[in-house]
């Protein structure tokens, strides 16, 4: 930048930029020891509301649990998860991260794309002629994408379904709308940040609520979809926590 000391202006690169589609932060998602007490917390000084809860049986976590609760701003378009670890036949994901972390923290932020597929074939591209970016979590089994159309139905196309097993892309819908996601590896030597990109299909806003938002930010509201269609993936979980579980052992020495 010209304003530093001791730098000399530099040119735009020559050339269109890559660019990935995505456009917001769509949730960020906290780990914490104690629940209740973060809640409560957090709660007091937003003024925020309770948006969802989930337990160990929801998200089908028996091994690795937690329990979860969403927090959300008065018009819903901030969410925040919270995650405490539970006791199962092993070590919780979530107390691993508060480990490594040495405490409380950002366990991942979702990244919001509308077109999840181009997204993540860029990234893939990306990360494969120049060895930039981000590496993706490895591909579900292909037993996950057999049952998927027995899970959500006609609510994607054959043609989807084709997709996301090729990409690797994970789903899960709830009663209005679908999820689909992908998580990016920790960013960094230890199991704890990372990314997750998503699309939700299936809930758009009414035109008063567009109206609403667009008055509110003094511009047109980008956001079609209202905030967290399809859900957070809980139907997902136990296959995130098998892609950390295997990409852990690869960090032991």
């Amino acid at each position: 930048l010209p304003f530093l000391p001791h730098l000399s202006p530099m040119a735009d690169p020559v050339g269109p930029r890559t660019t990935y589609g995505i456009y917001r932060i769509d949730h960020a998602v906290g780990n914490v020891p104690n629940l209740q007490e973060a809640y409560t917390r957090i709660q007091k000084f937003t003024g925020f509301h309770e948006f969802a809860e989930f337990t160990t049986e929801d998200v089908g976590t028996v091994d690795s649990g937690l329990n979860s609760v969403v927090l959300a701003s008065d018009s819903e378009e901030v969410l925040l998860p919270l995650n405490e670890p539970t006791l199962g036949r092993r070590k919780s994901q979530i107390q691993t991260y508060l480990e490594q972390n040495e405490g409380a923290g950002l366990q991942h932020l979702a990244l919001k794309t509308r077109d999840i597929i181009q997204t993540i074939q860029t990234i893939r591209r990306v990360q494969t002629t120049s060895l930039l970016g981000f590496e993706l979590m490895k591909r579900p089994s292909d037993e996950y994408y057999r049952e998927l159309p027995d899970r959500l139905g006609d609510q994607l196309t054959p043609q989807q379904y084709e997709k996301l097993e090729e990409l690797g892309i994970l789903a899960d819908a709830d009663d209005e709308g679908v999820l689909l996601q992908l998580f990016t590896k920790p960013v960094g030597d230890r199991p704890t940040f990372f990314f997750e990109i998503i699309q939700r299909i299936g809930c758009p806003k009414t035109q008063g609520e567009q109206h609403r938002d667009e008055m509110k930010s003094g511009t047109i509201h980008t956001d079609m979809e209202r905030p967290g269609c399809g859900g957070f993936g809980q139907g997902n979980f136990r296959e995130l926590f098998k892609s950390i579980e295997e990409h852990e052992k690869t960090l032991k020495v």
